[in-house]
C-alpha cells in the first residue's frame, strides 16, 4: 500500500471518530494516462478539509466542489475523461479516462480492522455495495484479487506497505534508506557488525544486531518485501541471500561485480542447494548501470532497479561496464 493512502485511511478513522462521518473518494478504474492507480483515496469533512488524492488536482476540485455541501446518500460512481476532448474539458490533459466512487463513510470500526490487518502483513478487501444502499463490509481477498468494479459492487484490496530489508549499516545503506523511505518503504536494517551499528546514522531506522539469515527468516518474506545485501561481505551476504531465494520476496539483489556474484552463484547452488531458477531471479550486481561513481549514485541506481521491479517494468541496459567492474570488484 501506498504511503499516502496509508495515511487517508488513518485520518478516515480520527475524522469519522471525532465528527462522525467523511466523505470517501477512490479511484475505482483507470485507462489510459493517469496519474493515480485504482485503489488511491480522498477523503474530506464537512468544512472542507482534505486528505489524500486521485488525480494530479483537477478531480479533486471537482469533487470538493460537487460534494461539499450534499455527499451522496449511497455510494456513487463518476467517470472522468471518456475522450480526447471530454478529457481536456474535463481537466485530464492528458487524456485517459478515471472512474471514482463517491460514498459517506461512518464505519470507523471497519477502517481500524483494515488498518490491524495491514499491520499483520495481512492482504485486505473491502466490498462496497452498489446497489443503492451504503452498505460495506471486509474480507480476505482471494490469491492474487485487485481493486475492480462492476454493476454491483466495488471491491477495494489493501496491501501490507511495501518493505525493504537492508543487510548492512555502512555508508551505502545510509543512502538506500534515504532514498527508500520517501518512496514508501518500511525500511528494516541489520548489522550483526558491532562497530557498524555504533556508526549509524542517528536519524535513520534502528539497526538489528542479529545474523542476516535469522534477521530475514523473522521478516518472514511476503510479496511487498524487497531484499538488498549491502555489506560485500560473503559471510554475512549469502546468509540473507539465502534465506531470501527461499522467500516470495519481490526482489532480491546483492552488492558486488559480475565475477563476485557469480561466484556467489555457485556457492549457494554447491553449499544451499539453492535451484538455478531462484538463482538467476537474485539481481547481482546490484542496481541498473548508471556507470555509478558515488554511493549516493549506487543507491539511485539500487532504487531506480527495486523500483521498476515493483512497478512491473522491465529494464533492458546492457551491464557491465569496466569501470563498474572495478568499482564494485
Amino acid at each position: 500500500m501506498e504511503n499516502v493512502d496509508l495515511a487517508v485511511l488513518e485520518t478516515a478513522v480520527d475524522w469519522i471518530r471525532a465528527d462522525g462521518e467523511i466523505v470517501l473518494a477512490t479511484v475505482a478504474k483507470t485507462w489510459g494516462s493517469s496519474p493515480r492507480p485504482a485503489g488511491s483515496m480522498m477523503v474530506w469533512r464537512r468544512d472542507g478539509q482534505f486528505e489524500g488524492s486521485l488525480s494530479g488536482g483537477c478531480i479533486e476540485q471537482q469533487l470538493l466542489e460537487q460534494f461539499a455541501a450534499a455527499p451522496p446518500d449511497a455510494p456513487a460512481r463518476i467517470t472522468y475523461g471518456i475522450t480526447k476532448e471530454q478529457a481536456v474539458a474535463r481537466g485530464l490533459p492528458c487524456g485517459g479516462e478515471v472512474t471514482v466512487v463517491v460514498e459517506r463513510w461512518r464505519a470507523a470500526d471497519e477502517g481500524e480492522a483494515i488498518l490491524e490487518r495491514l499491520a499483520r502483513r495481512e492482504r485486505v478487501e473491502r466490498v462496497v455495495d452498489l446497489s443503492g444502499s451504503d452498505r460495506s463490509s471486509i474480507t480476505t481477498p482471494a490469491p492474487g484479487a485487485r481493486t475492480t468494479l462492476d454493476d454491483d459492487e466495488f471491491r477495494i484490496v489493501f496491501e501490507p506497505k511495501w518493505r525493504l530489508l537492508v543487510i548492512g549499516a555502512g555508508q551505502l545503506s545510509a543512502y538506500v534508506t534515504r532514498f527508500a523511505a520517501p518512496l514508501g518503504y518500511d525500511v528494516r536494517v541489520c548489522d550483526p557488525r558491532e562497530n557498524y551499528r555504533d556508526s549509524w546514522m542517528a536519524d535513520g531506522p534502528d539497526v538489528d544486531g542479529t545474523m542476516p539469515d535469522d534477521f530475514v527468516l523473522a521478516a518472514a518474506c511476503d510479496a511487498q518485501t524487497a531484499v538488498v545485501a549491502l555489506t560485500h561481505d560473503p559471510k554475512l551476504d549469502d546468509l540473507a541471500i539465502m534465506e531470501a531465494l527461499n522467500s516470495p520476496a519481490f526482489y532480491v539483489g546483492a552488492l558486488g561485480s559480475s565475477r563476485t556474484n557469480r561466484a556467489r552463484r555457485e556457492r549457494l547452488a554447491e553449499h544451499f542447494d539453492i535451484p538455478a531458477e531462484r538463482l538467476a531471479f537474485m539481481s547481482g550486481p546490484i542496481g541498473v548501470d548508471l556507470n555509478t561513481r558515488t554511493a549516493a549514485e549506487i543507491a539511485l541506481a539500487i532504487m531506480v532497479e527495486i523500483t521498476a521491479r515493483r512497478n512491473g517494468v522491465t529494464l533492458t541496459s546492457e551491464r557491465p561496464t569496466p569501470a563498474r567492474e572495478t568499482a564494485a570488484a
